[in-house]
C-alpha cells in the first residue's frame, strides 16, 4: 500500500504518546505520510541468537507500518512469538516471513569489528510446525538466557512491555463510555442516565464491526470498532452494584481474532 492508504491517525496517536509531557511542537500530517512513504521492512527478533542455540536465531520479517497500512491480523505469526516466550506477543500485521540467522565471529577476530550474519535455511514443515519444531520448543529458554545476559550487561532487571490500553484491569476512559479488553473479548461499560433504567427502554445493537446503545430513542454509545466480533457471542446487562452511582450497562463482546487491540474505535 502507499502512503496515501495507511491510518494517520493511529501514527498521530503513537507521536502524540511519545511526545506527551514536552514542549515538542506537533507532528503535521505531511510529515506523517512522509514517515510512512519512507517506511521498510522492520525485523523482529523472535529466537535470540545465544551460546546454547550456537548463535543461532529466527527472524520474522514484516512490513513496519503494517498497522498504520490496516492490514490483517497475522494471529499465526503472533502465536508463534507466544510459543517463544513473548508475554504478552506482539501483534503483526500482513504477511510476514520467517528466517533463520548464525551469526558468526568476523574472519579478522574481535578486532576487525562485527560478527558476519549467515542466512541459513529455514524448511517449510519441519521449522514451521507449531507443535514440532525443535527451535521453536527451545526458544523461551533461548530468549530468557538472552534477557538474562542483558540484564547483566546493563545492570538492568527485567523490563515489561507498555500495557496496551484497557488492558491489565485498567479500565480505558472514552468520551461516553470506559472499555477494557483480553485477547479474546472486550467489555464496554456505559453510563445509564438515571437510577430507574430498567432493560425494556434499552436497544442494545450488536454487529460484525458496530455496537449501538440508546435509551428511549436517545443514544447512549455508537462504535465502528477497530476489529470484527462475533455477534452470537455478544451479551449485555445492567449493573447496579454501586448504590451511590447510577447503574451502567455493561456489554462483552467475543473477538473474531484473538489479539489486543491497540484501541477500540475504527
Amino acid at each position: 500500500g502507499s502512503a496515501d492508504s495507511v491510518d494517520l491517525s493511529l501514527l498521530q496517536q503513537t507521536q502524540t504518546a511519545t511526545l506527551a509531557g514536552t514542549s515538542a511542537p506537533a507532528v503535521s500530517d505531511a510529515a506523517l505520510r512522509q514517515v510512512a512513504k519512507e517506511a521498510n521492512v522492520e525485523v523482529f527478533s523472535l529466537v535470540h541468537p545465544t551460546e546454547s542455540n550456537q548463535y543461532t536465531g529466527i527472524n520474522i520479517y514484516l512490513d513496519e507500518i503494517g498497522l498504520l497500512k490496516r492490514l490483517p491480523l497475522n494471529t499465526r505469526a503472533t502465536d508463534f512469538a507466544k510459543r517463544a516466550g513473548y508475554e504478552p506477543p506482539p501483534q503483526f500485521y500482513g504477511d510476514v516471513f520467517l528466517g533463520r540467522v548464525r551469526k558468526l565471529p568476523s574472519s579478522g577476530g574481535a578486532a576487525a569489528g562485527k560478527p558476519i550474519q549467515q542466512h541459513q535455511s529455514f524448511v517449510l514443515g519441519p521449522d514451521t510446525d507449531m507443535n514440532g519444531a525443535p527451535w521453536l520448543k527451545q526458544a523461551p529458554t533461548d530468549n530468557l538466557e538472552y534477557q538474562m545476559e542483558m540484564n547483566r550487561i546493563t545492570g538492568r532487571s527485567n523490563e515489561q512491555q507498555p500495557s496496551v490500553d484497557g488492558t491489565d484491569g485498567k479500565a480505558k476512559q472514552e468520551e461516553s463510555f470506559s472499555w477494557t479488553q483480553t485477547e479474546e473479548e472486550l467489555e464496554v461499560s456505559v453510563i445509564l442516565p438515571s437510577k430507574d433504567v430498567t432493560s425494556k427502554q434499552l436497544d442494545v445493537k450488536f454487529r460484525p464491526q458496530t455496537l449501538h446503545v440508546s435509551c428511549q430513542g436517545d443514544v447512549l454509545a455508537a462504535l465502528h470498532l477497530f476489529e470484527r466480533v462475533d455477534v452470537d457471542g455478544c451479551t449485555w446487562t445492567i449493573d447496579r452494584s454501586s448504590k451511590d452511582e447510577k447503574p451502567k450497562l455493561v456489554a462483552t463482546l467475543e473477538k473474531m481474532e484473538s489479539a489486543l487491540w491497540p484501541r477500540i474505535k475504527d
